[in-house]
């Protein structure tokens, strides 16, 4: 039958019935077989820069923004495989997931909002932070969401702390950079960021340190015990629980590096020793912020500090020198976080004014650990080495030091929620005396360790007690259960 006849029937049977019916084979009806594409469905892609695909355990990163004609539209994708980039339709389906109820957010909005998606039919996971920035046609809301696979799961909550941290810094960065380059540019420019921040954390998908490690890697085993002397060790444990159990190791050999990581990496938990790195000879990584533990191989190119990424850590950090025997760690933690929020501000206004170059940071003023003596470590080290010579002995001393240590940071909790009245006033000095003294921590060094995990227990319990020195502790008061630095 022809599109002519067919034609008209439709008409008369629409006219006479007041219905559509038709009851005819459509299949000699031709169909345009090609549809303009969408403008919606246009964005631009790149890879990664020294990203190993095979080990890589993201899939891609995306940038996506709110259109207020077309919608939710993907505007850039990094691949981690160039030839296996992610297809349109999945990159459509979790844009519009990340960005279609934000529908009624301020675009003129500073904060940063994190999402989690878990997409068991898509077969992915997807972090995504989403924000204001610079579009197409003014301030718009954007999103930057990282394409994981669901069989990666688990690593990602094991890093979820690390991952959120590098991403919120990477998109201050890339709100900044959008609002003074062009887009082509401030691609180029993020790409070098984003690829450092990607093979950083891809390092700690394949060689981070084991959440097992083995007794005889460590200075405790007898046949290592010559390489540190016992004091020395009690120092370098000591000042890395005081700063939440983060260290920088420097050494002269990767032998000695890896084994005094092995040795602090028992005081970690097993989710912070996912977050760990040992120094790898074959490939050795430039430090980066908030991995737990990391070494750097003494010369001529790590002879200085990385004051820059040492300072926008979440917590302060203990820098270990294996070669001159110095154990020296940054300001305490109420003192660090505004010095974190002061680099973090002038790294911005660096890439404001198109500097995009690494911020370099004079070196600070370290404290040296022998500041605060400390006899919860000293009694650790000096019983450890008289127990007999088997590693399951030693391996269970170590946990139960460090159940107690929780216990005794459980106690200071309560002790302060119940002389502060639930935070509602501040603790006095007698009074926190008189706490320390009931819990036996007389020794400053041993009040900081167990302080240091409290606060990993009780966030803000460590400006509550130490608040920063330019804080009047007279007419500000800081409540420690609403208040997280």
């Amino acid at each position: 039958m022809s599109k002519e006849k067919t034609s008209l029937l439709l008409k008369r049977e629409s006219a006479d019935l007041g219905v559509l019916s038709v009851n005819t084979d459509l299949s000699d009806v031709t169909f345009n077989a090609i549809t303009p594409s969408s403008p919606s469905s246009k964005f631009t892609k790149s890879g990664l820069d020294q990203v190993n695909p095979a080990t890589c355990p993201f899939r891609g990163v995306v940038l996506s923004f709110w259109d207020n004609i077309l919608g939710p539209r993907t505007r850039h994708v990094w691949n981690a495989n160039r030839d296996n980039p992610l297809p349109s339709d999945l990159l459509s389906h979790i844009t519009s997931q990340v960005l279609s109820c934000e529908i009624c957010r301020d675009p003129y909005k500073c904060d940063i909002d994190f999402k989690f998606y878990n997409l068991p039919h898509k077969g992915v996971v997807v972090p995504a932070f989403v924000f204001s920035a610079k579009g197409t046609h003014g301030m718009s809301v954007h999103s930057l969401y990282v394409v994981i696979p669901n069989t990666e799961l688990e690593f990602y909550l094991g890093i979820h702390e690390t991952l959120l941290s590098c991403f919120q810094r990477l998109t201050r960065k890339l709100r900044v950079i959008l609002d003074k380059n062009p887009f082509d540019v401030s691609v180029d420019v993020f790409k070098k960021y984003l690829s450092d921040c990607v093979r950083t954390l891809s390092l700690l998908h394949n060689t981070s340190l084991a959440t097992n490690i083995a007794l005889a890697d460590t200075v405790f085993c007898r046949g290592h015990a010559r390489v540190l002397d016992s004091e020395f060790l009690a120092r370098c444990i000591a000042s890395h629980l005081m700063t939440f159990g983060r260290s920088l190791v420097l050494g002269d050999t990767p032998e000695k590096i890896n084994l005094v990581l092995n040795t602090l990496c028992m005081f970690n938990s097993e989710s912070e020793r996912r977050c760990s790195l040992p120094f790898c000879v074959k490939d050795p990584q430039a430090y980066h912020h908030d991995i737990y533990l990391q070494g750097l191989l003494k010369g001529s190119d790590n002879s200085f500090l990385p004051m820059t990424e040492l300072l926008v850590s979440s917590y302060p950090t203990t820098i270990i020198d294996l070669t001159s025997r110095d154990v020296r760690q940054m300001q305490n933690y109420s003192e660090h976080a505004f010095q974190r929020f002061a680099t973090l501000k002038n790294e911005l206004i660096c890439l404001q004014y198109g500097n995009f170059e690494e911020l370099l940071v004079q070196d600070q003023d370290l404290i040296n650990s022998s500041v605060f003596p400390d006899t919860l470590v000293q009694t650790l080290v000096k019983e450890i080495f008289e127990l007999p010579g088997s590693c399951c002995v030693q391996a269970a001393y170590i946990a139960q030091f460090m159940r107690i240590l929780h216990k005794r940071a459980q106690c200071l909790i309560e002790s302060v929620r119940a002389e502060s009245n639930e935070g509602q006033v501040l603790v006095k000095s007698n009074i926190l005396r008189k706490i320390r003294l009931d819990l036996q921590l007389n020794a400053e060094g041993d009040f900081l360790i167990v302080l240091a995990t409290a606060e990993k227990l009780k966030p803000g319990l460590y400006t509550f007690l130490k608040p920063h020195r330019s804080l009047d502790r007279d007419f500000k008061n800081i409540d420690m259960y609403s208040t997280k630095v």
